[in-house]
């Protein structure tokens, strides 16, 4: 054989061996192609079954509150079952659904993880969390203070509904009876709010009859307690029957649209003006243990909230366990720092009939600094700082869940986010985000 022939000979061998490399290249290509593709199917329908899923708990939450037997198994039935149906929709099943906050409730959290087949009969896995978002939590866009005026007069924060301003906890109190009324097919306007001494000078002047403008340092409205109310048709109507359900009360029988809360602003109480006023009934549910009944509601009254937020922040932060202790150290019913309780005074912790005015006045105080009540609950759970420098309620999971569930126990889940990331009041939350 010549040396030509001879080196063709030894050629052949390799390439036979590159075209086999090649082939089986390919054929691994091809075999990872269909692996990532499966494997991004898979996770498109862990994330549509979490986000469902969610969606369905954020729907079920009044009930969930409501169900004081704490049937668990019956709602979170409903869950799964909107998590297996869209899963199914996507080409996936459902293999295992989780409730991260464990024992906490009500929950804010789900997790789903799906299977769907991969190349070769191999089974791909995602898994994805969706969790409650909690409601609008940015910082009021001006401030302004109370003003100059006589002594009792309202100097704190403002904020304005219908333009109108009005001290923080009013406006989140107001907030909340306007959701209601517009659920039934009521809107409320504010037609005047707070005013100061001085301008209620000007009023007086240009109206100097007591009987209808209160001279300067006499108004109720220097309280920034005050609200003068309009409406559509049965706004005052409505106003008569429900009121008392948010702190507020009609103050007078011949002013229909005059209501003031109750709880006031946390600054100074109103002063008696000889009108006699009856106090509303403020309700708590069931789930607020009888002998710390009171004290909440004392407790929120003279912080300047609900009653029912104070009750519901006492139920996420311990369950009503006036011996808790947490893994970092958070102390009592409240679950105050050492440091914290220290500052507000509190001497000891455990005890309820201390730690729960304590909370309220901490609680009062972010709110007033802050102006919105998920605000105040976001700097309760993770400190004003932290609030103050994201501009809104701090981008941590357990703050925002935190948030979440204590408005959804105040029975307001209006107060949970309307829209957020992946749907209506829930977010996703990614896997690797939890890792890191």
């Amino acid at each position: 054989m010549t040396g030509r022939g001879r080196q063709r000979g030894q050629a052949l061998p390799i390439v036979v061996m590159l075209c086999a490399v090649l082939a089986f290249g390919g054929l691994g290509v091809f075999w990872l192609g269909r692996a990532h593709a499966a494997k991004a199917q898979a996770q498109t329908a862990a994330d549509l079954a979490a986000i469902s899923a969610g969606r369905r708990l954020r729907e079920l939450l009044p009930q969930i509150v409501a169900d004081t037997g704490r049937d668990h198994g019956r709602w979170r039935a409903q869950v799964r079952a909107t998590a297996v149906e869209i899963a199914r929709g996507n080409g996936a099943r459902v293999t295992d659904l989780v409730w991260p906050d464990g024992e906490r409730w009500p929950p804010t959290t789900v997790q789903v993880t799906v299977a769907t087949d991969g190349p070769a009969d191999a089974q791909v896995r995602a898994s994805a969390r969706a969790a409650l978002a909690p409601g609008v939590g940015d910082l009021p866009e001006s401030w302004s203070a109370g003003g100059a005026g006589g002594a009792g007069q309202y100097t704190g924060p403002l904020v304005h509904r219908d333009g109108k301003p009005m001290c923080p906890a009013v406006a989140a109190a107001f907030d909340r009876m306007d959701a209601a009324a517009h659920g039934a097919g009521v809107e409320l306007v504010v037609n005047s709010a707070f005013r100061s001494d001085a301008e209620q000078a000007v009023l007086f002047a240009r109206h100097p009859d007591p009987k209808w403008v209160a001279p300067p340092g006499r108004s109720r409205h220097r309280y920034s307690t005050e609200l003068d109310i309009a409406g559509t048709a049965g706004a005052w109507g409505w106003l008569a029957d429900n009121a008392t359900r948010f702190g507020f009360v009609q103050r007078y029988s011949w002013e229909p649209w005059h209501h003031g809360y109750l709880p006031g602003c946390g600054e100074h109480p109103p002063e008696s003006d000889g009108v006699p006023v009856v106090a509303p009934v403020i309700g708590l549910p069931d789930w607020v243990p009888a002998g710390y009944r009171q004290l909440v509601i004392d407790g929120a009254t003279r912080g300047g909230m609900p009653p029912i937020v104070l009750a519901a922040l006492l139920q996420a932060e311990s369950g009503y366990n006036r011996w808790a202790v947490s893994p970092v150290g958070a102390q009592g019913i409240a679950q105050f720092m050492p440091a914290t309780a220290h500052g507000m005074g509190l001497r000891d912790p455990f005890d309820p009939a201390q730690a729960i005015p304590a909370a309220g006045r901490l609680l009062g105080g972010h709110l007033r600094q802050f102006g919105s009540i998920p605000l105040a609950l976001a700097a309760y759970n993770a400190g004003p700082g932290a609030v103050q420098r994201s501009g809104g309620i701090p981008p941590y999971a357990e703050t925002r869940a935190y948030v979440a569930r204590i408005m959804a126990l105040a029975g307001d889940p209006t107060m949970v986010g309307p829209f957020s990331g992946g749907g209506a009041g829930v977010t996703l939350v990614r896997m690797g985000d939890l890792l890191a």
